[in-house]
Order: C-alpha cells, then structure tokens, then sequence
C-alpha cells in the first residue's frame, strides 16, 4: 500500500471496500497474507506492516468432526480483526517527499516471497500511483522507455526477482497527466523483465 500521498474522500472508501474484499475474500484458508508500507524511507517499512495466515473460517468443516464455532472464533479475532485494524496505518496523512517503489518492490521480493520460500501461488496486490519519486529517478519529471533504464547503474540496482508472481495493480490516479501508457508500459516490462506478469490493471475510484 502506497502511503506517500493521502487518499481523498472517495478513495477512502474504495480502499476500505479493497481491504475487505482482500481479506475476507481473495487469501485462501492456509495461504499467506503479509501486508507491506510504501513509506517515504523503504529502510522503515523492510518487514511487513502485519503478516498473517488463514486458518479459515470453518464454514466448510463439519460440526461432527470440528469444533466449527471455536474455528469461527479464531478466524475473527486472529486473523480478520488484526488486518482491518490496520486499515487506518495504510493511509498517509501527508505528502512524501519521496516515493521509492523500486527499492520496495525489491524488499517485498525479498521479505514476502523469498523469506518464507513461497512454493504456492504468488499474488502481488498494488495500491499505488506508480509515480517513482527519489533523487536518482523520478517519474515526475519524466518517464524513460523501460529498455533504456533497465541499461543503467540505477535501473540494473533496483531489478527485483519476483518470478511466478501474478502483479494486480489498483491504480491511484493521483496525477492522471503523468500517469500516461508510457508509464504503464514501462512497468508492464519492469514485471516482466523481474518475472512477473501484471495480469490486472484497476484504476480506483477517486
């Protein structure tokens, strides 16, 4: 989750709509959920924010063999509960300085995925302008042909290794006149060139 900007109103809600989906819906009972800060300093934000298994809800065990209310129990207060608790640590509440997607996309590589040796299905969910912003790269000023910077000292010192990993982005358009096809094509090649597939483009609401 990318807090270098604060959502608006309407984004507030679509985000609060996102999560609970995510939560209760998108992570399969026995998968991993590790939700990681896009901060102005990547160093603060290495480890998850909060990372969490379901232990599923228990709606498809049997009463016979299972203690199915206990079950129900543990679902909430272990695992839904402490994920929508963070709903509001998820939203910035001043503009950054700086936004640096690259280094992040880099730790999430390594603190998610690799850490925890991730043999199952890898899904990466993005909530993010997508406009990198530090002192030796800035899409703000202007946005390279992908090719051309993966060529140089600092796009070979960012390259992630996120192989397997299916990349849905839910797209802030927080400055829609930057957030062109160029950019988008150039972190379509990014994810490519890291392994990935960026298999969901969702612009939110707002």
């Amino acid at each position: 989750m990318d807090t270098t900007d604060p959502l608006n109103f309407t984004q507030k809600q679509s985000f609060a709509v996102f999560l609970d989906e995510l939560v209760k819906k998108r992570v399969p009972e026995g998968h991993l959920l590790s939700v990681f800060v896009l901060g102005e300093d990547f160093k603060t934000n290495a480890e998850p924010l909060v990372e969490l298994c379901n232990p599923g809800s228990g709606e498809n065990k049997s009463a016979m063999t299972s203690n199915v209310e206990r079950v129900r129990k543990t679902y909430e207060e272990k695992f839904i509960k402490p994920l929508m608790r963070q709903g509001e640590a998820l939203q910035g509440t001043q503009p950054a300085k700086a936004s640096p997607i690259l280094e992040m996309l880099q730790l999430v590589a390594i603190n998610g995925f690799r850490k925890h040796d991730v043999k199952g299905e890898r899904r990466l969910f993005l909530m993010s302008d997508m406009l990198h912003n530090g002192s030796a790269f800035s899409m703000y000023r202007a946005t390279p042909n992908f090719e051309d910077f993966s060529g140089t000292d600092y796009g070979r010192k960012t390259q992630a290794d996120l192989k397997d990993v299916k990349v849905e982005l839910h797209y802030l358009l927080n400055a829609p006149q930057l957030q062109t096809r160029r950019s988008l094509l150039f972190w379509e090649n990014y994810f490519i060139k890291s392994g990935a597939r960026l298999v969901d483009v969702r612009p939110l609401e707002g």
